[in-house]
């Protein structure tokens, strides 16, 4: 039954996330043909700042939630309280950072009105993350995906509506993100308010036990948004918007890949943090990995040949050069697939400062080939640098992970008969 249940959650996570893409892809689709590669470029640099700010200011909370949810050491309603007052000191937080950041980065095409707008992102998608924290910690893991899909309906619906429809370029863009956010920011609340007691007070003992997790959860976020984000503002600053457009596109397709990935790391995340038969997770993480590390390789050979028939019919053939960058990233993009379900576990395990050890390096050597490749190689450079970064990085949190876990680096990789017999099994539960 366990088994059965955690292949439904995984399916549960893996169908939100399809829906959560397909409609993410269906708004990037307007957003390049409308906007063209300048001003898609434009808009992608001006709302990554904030995202990278956020992964630093939710302050670890959502894994955090979910470890103390998970265990049950504190009253629940008294947790979730404090989590609703951390949430409010993170929005005030992050504004401020974000808008000192936008300060020193002083990019011309970036308006007063689209930097304000963007600073009112930061609430509503910090609530989301919040939120869906508490949810995954109670094992209401239905609730989480609920949130996230219809954040990216709304997007898309109002994306249709404001960019498409009234031309109302970069600033509909915003203002669809800003509104999605808003809205299953407060439906969050409304959903939370009704499982527990929230009163707006100050527990310092339950605060303090959140934060002391939580910031190793939102250093090690953090580090990784940057190494997954920052040759974006490299490539701003050193080449111009254009490039940006084409490289943000390859890459939003090619991360395509970590759709289910990304799916099994929130379930065994969640499983982690609330079972006690710690070996059995261990086995189960091994399969996960080896299963979900060859779905990759098959899914990256088909995006490899497909990519220059579907960019220019889906996207236009101004985004033509973006062809080079999904083939170019695609090794880096399978490579971290493991990290991302290994880190799952690691951090259920309540240590997610192994990947702050293991990415610090990375990202800067991350950042010191993107300033060398650059330059010279715009879009591609960026590629090989995530490449060489995501590899190492990848590369030794196996490492770390096999010597944490005491399981050697062949249990992990190499593949068993039995691995087959969980395919047949998902492939009846996705027939249910």
């Amino acid at each position: 039954m366990a088994k059965r249940r955690f292949v439904r959650d995984v399916i549960g996570v893996f169908n939100s996330n399809v829906f959560s893409i397909i409609t993410g892809l269906l708004a990037s689709i307007i957003l390049a043909r409308v906007l063209g590669p300048d001003k898609y470029g434009i808009f992608t640099a001006l709302v990554i700042i904030p995202m990278i700010v956020v992964s630093l200011t939710h302050l670890g909370i959502r894994g955090s939630a979910i470890l103390h949810v998970g265990k049950g050491k504190y009253d629940k309603n008294e947790l979730v309280s404090s989590i609703i007052v951390l949430l409010i000191m993170a929005s005030v937080l992050g504004i401020i950072i974000s808008a000192i950041t936008y300060w020193i980065y002083d990019e011309p095409s970036f308006t007063p009105l689209m930097i304000g707008l963007v600073l009112l992102i930061i609430p509503g998608r910090l609530a989301i993350v919040y939120i869906g924290g508490v949810f995954l910690g109670d094992d209401e893991i239905n609730k989480a995906n609920q949130m996230n899909w219809i954040t990216n309906a709304i997007n898309l619906g109002l994306i249709a509506l404001l960019v498409w429809a009234f031309s109302f370029e970069i600033l509909g863009a915003i203002i669809a993100f800003l509104v999605s956010g808003i809205i299953v920011g407060i439906y969050g609340i409304i959903l939370i308010s009704r499982s527990f007691r929230i009163r707006l007070r100050i527990h310092k003992e339950i605060i303090k036990s959140l934060l002391k997790l939580g910031i190793l959860f939102s250093a090690s976020f953090f580090i990784i948004q940057l190494n997954f984000r920052i040759d974006i503002l490299f490539i701003e600053k050193l080449r111009d918007a254009t490039e940006v457009g084409i490289y943000s596109l390859g890459v939003s397709v090619a991360e395509q890949l970590w759709l289910l990935p990304l799916a099994i790391g929130i379930v065994v995340f969640s499983r982690t943090a609330t079972t006690r038969d710690q070996a059995a997770m261990i086995s189960t993480t091994g399969v996960l990995v080896r299963l979900s590390f060859l779905f990759s390789v098959i899914a990256s050979v088909a995006i490899f040949f497909l990519a220059p028939y579907l960019v220019p019919l889906i996207f236009g053939t101004e985004y033509i050069p973006s062809i080079r960058i999904i083939q170019l990233i695609l090794p880096g993009i399978i490579i971290v697939v493991i990290f991302r379900i290994l880190s799952g576990h690691l951090a259920g395990l309540g240590k997610p400062q192994i990947t702050l050890y293991i990415f610090l390096p990375a990202l800067l050597l991350n950042i010191l080939l993107n300033l060398l490749w650059i330059p010279q190689h715009g879009g591609a450079g960026a590629a090989m640098a995530t490449n060489v970064s995501y590899t190492a990085g990848s590369i030794g949190y196996m490492i770390a992970y096999s010597f944490i876990v005491k399981v050697p680096l062949k249990e992990i990789l190499v593949f068993k008969k039995s691995d087959f017999t969980q395919i047949r099994q998902l492939i009846r539960e996705l027939k249910k």
